[in-house]
């Protein structure tokens, strides 16, 4: 047995010499033996837990100035525009809409409680064009009133105070002057 196994051994051996000198010659022999050793298996896979959604972070409020600023008319929109406020609002119809942090939020009066508006939800005017637009209109329509404001054409609009926050202030007015 010892024997029939060196003789194995001493076959294979010059069989892979053979290929070697052969692999020198020719440029493209392959010599594979399988002798039964079995492969390692793969590790197993490494599932890792899904990472966490994001945390929801509101929007940071709009705070809007005290004094309301003034709209000029953009014939290109078809609706009033604010000048000089770190926002874009528009005056449409009768409610005013503000864009901040890429929402639009709706009011019915200036400085009133806003609302958030989803866009399948913003009037006809408001979708017609983007934000881009809308800031090169209003900023070409600004440069008109603001040449000659004395002369200016073009339609102008400033928002009131509520008449619900009056009546309040002279509320409150009464009864002081009735403490006294």
């Amino acid at each position: 047995m010892f024997n029939s196994l060196n003789k194995s051994l001493a076959f294979l051996s010059a069989l892979l010499l053979a290929g070697t000198v052969s692999i020198s010659h020719a440029g493209g022999f392959n010599v594979n033996v399988d002798i039964g050793v079995p492969a390692p298996a793969p590790p197993p896979p490494v599932y890792a837990p899904a990472p966490p959604p994001p945390a929801y972070v509101p929007p940071p409020p709009v705070m809007l100035p005290a004094t309301p600023p003034q709209f000029v008319y953009v014939p290109e929109l078809g609706y009033y525009v604010a000048i000089g406020t770190p926002y874009d609002i528009a005056y449409i119809g009768r409610d005013y809409y503000i864009n901040s942090n890429g929402y639009w939020y709706r009011t019915s009066y200036y400085g009133g409680p806003l609302v958030r508006v989803e866009r399948r939800m913003w009037p006809p005017l408001l979708v017609r064009h983007d934000l881009r637009d809308f800031r090169r209109f209003r900023d070409v329509e600004f440069k008109r009133y603001d040449r000659d404001r004395e002369h200016y054409r073009g339609q102008l609009h400033r928002p009131e105070v509520r008449k619900e926050e009056r009546r309040d202030e002279r509320k409150g007015e009464r009864f002081e002057g009735e403490r006294r």
